[in-house]
């Protein structure tokens, strides 16, 4: 971990930018891993995740020594000039950087912490409170952690955000009716034509996300899910679990003729369904009208089947546009708020109490050197006088203890001080005093072990040459110089 650290996120996402940009962003061919790797490689980051979605990309990175790797990184939703990070974001997707960069936006230090917390718990989704989104927020920290590109810092905040999701759905109410793309989907063509009881649904897709969908069907009450994947033999399997029949995408244009409900949830680039797919298709309904649900960027249904008469076609600009019936009430929205904002201080506070550690683990060992030089020297003066042969080991044991015990209690108090400072919002200033302090402290032991000659003489053990002391004697550019783990930015 870098001496000094901070935490940026830029990002877009629905909230910010149209659909259409978001489709052609998400047709990018690049897997997710390139731009993680091509992020780290930036001077000053450290660490970095990469959140895609159908509709959001982000990169949240850890950056050391108060780097600015993109334009504008204040709190605001319009990030300045794309340089650095920006431009890396531009080249993954394939877009444009003058195009894509008035619907970045980006966050810092505190505020990059709250918008982590708030995209787990689901308040900026497109369907308030839907946890799908956690599952792809652990996806990103897993991605990162094979390719060894994740910081502590970093690391705990996904952690932590995947946490403070589970509590935010738990306990304020934002997970009522197993919200999801899917139940919202569905919602519009509820209100339309009433239950969907008795209908035969076809999912095109048989992922992690297709698995959601099926379940939001089969608990909408339909007789029969279907499933079509590339792979016939995983919608066999995913279809077996509502009693469906696995099918492969050439039977697509067959089962349009069959199904009530198609609904498209597969990554795949490319119209899976095409206009003429489903005006041939219409004509051997029988008047039956077909419902399609595209839940997919790139869509997997071509939005001009939504033209065709006998069709009710939903996508996700639709759902993001008109909103959902059964919005989520205002009162669990901000109690989620205020959940959010209550672990975004206990975070901070935890990154100071953190800075303190190797104060700490320094003060305890010059103490405990100290004492070792100390209970050496005795023995060894004691070895020398006349009349005395040596100590006997009970002896040695019960001064060692004594002395033991005396080192605990004078480090007691000062312990206590550390960690309460440490957590003052002021915290990192106090943290760079007593590694200052202790600097001194060294500095005044190297002098008293010269004898006036300049000749050094045996000397108490200091904290000068341990490894977990902090050591700020060095140059001040040195970016050595300081805490190892001091969270400036956010602390």
């Amino acid at each position: 971990m870098s001496p000094s650290s901070t935490m940026l996120v830029l990002g877009i996402s629905h909230a910010s930018a149209p659909l259409d940009l978001l489709e052609r962003l998400a047709g990018t061919d690049r897997p997710a891993e390139d731009l993680v790797s091509d992020v780290t490689s930036v001077d000053g980051i450290d660490a970095a995740v990469v959140v895609s979605t159908c509709n959001r990309l982000e990169i949240y990175a850890e950056t050391r020594g108060g780097s600015t790797p993109f334009g504008d990184t204040g709190e605001t939703d319009r990030p300045g000039e794309l340089t650095g990070l920006g431009r890396l974001f531009a080249e993954h997707t394939g877009v444009d950087h003058d195009e894509i960069a008035p619907h970045l936006y980006s966050h810092h230090a505190d505020g990059a912490v709250r918008h982590l917390f708030a995209v787990a718990s689901g308040l900026e989704s497109v369907v308030v409170g839907e946890d799908q989104i956690l599952g792809q927020v652990k996806l990103g920290l897993e991605r990162s952690q094979r390719l060894d590109r994740t910081g502590r810092v970093l690391a705990k905040a996904v952690q932590t955000a995947l946490r403070v999701g589970k509590r935010a759905r738990n306990e304020t109410g934002l997970n009522e009716a197993g919200r999801s793309l899917a139940t919202a989907g569905l919602g519009f063509f509820e209100r339309r034509v009433g239950s969907l009881h008795g209908k035969t649904a076809l999912v095109i897709g048989a992922g992690a996300f297709a698995g959601v969908v099926v379940a939001a069907l089969r608990r909408s009450g339909l007789e029969r899910v279907h499933v079509a994947n590339r792979t016939p033999e995983k919608a066999q399997r995913l279809a077996e679990t509502t009693g469906g029949v696995g099918y492969d995408l050439t039977d697509l244009p067959r089962l349009l003729t069959e199904v009530d409900v198609v609904v498209g949830a597969t990554a795949a680039t490319g119209h899976l369904v095409t206009a003429r797919d489903v005006e041939a298709a219409l004509a051997g309904r029988d008047g039956r009208e077909l419902f399609l649900l595209d839940l997919s960027l790139p869509h997997n249904i071509a939005p001009g089947a939504a033209e065709l008469p006998g069709v009710t076609f939903v996508d996700l600009r639709r759902i993001a546009e008109e909103g959902q019936e059964d919005e989520i009430s205002a009162a669990s929205v901000q109690a989620a708020h205020e959940l959010i904002d209550a672990e975004v201080e206990q975070f901070r506070t935890g990154l100071r109490l953190a800075g303190a550690k190797p104060v700490l683990t320094a003060l305890r060992n010059a103490a405990t050197e100290a004492a070792d030089a100390e209970l050496d020297r005795l023995a060894r003066r004691l070895d020398r006088m006349d009349g005395i042969d040596g100590i006997d080991g009970t002896v040695r044991r019960e001064i060692d203890r004594s002395v033991r015990r005396i080192v605990d209690k004078a480090l007691h108090q000062p312990t206590v001080l550390v960690r309460e400072l440490a957590a003052d919002p002021d915290g990192a200033r106090h943290i760079a005093a007593f590694t200052r302090l202790f600097a001194a402290a060294d500095a005044e032991d190297s002098a008293a072990s010269t004898t006036p000659n300049g000749q050094s003489t045996p000397s108490t053990p200091s904290t000068r040459n341990h490894p977990s002391t902090p050591n700020t004697r060095n140059h001040p550019n040195d970016p050595n110089a300081q805490n190892e783990t001091k969270i400036e930015a956010i602390a």
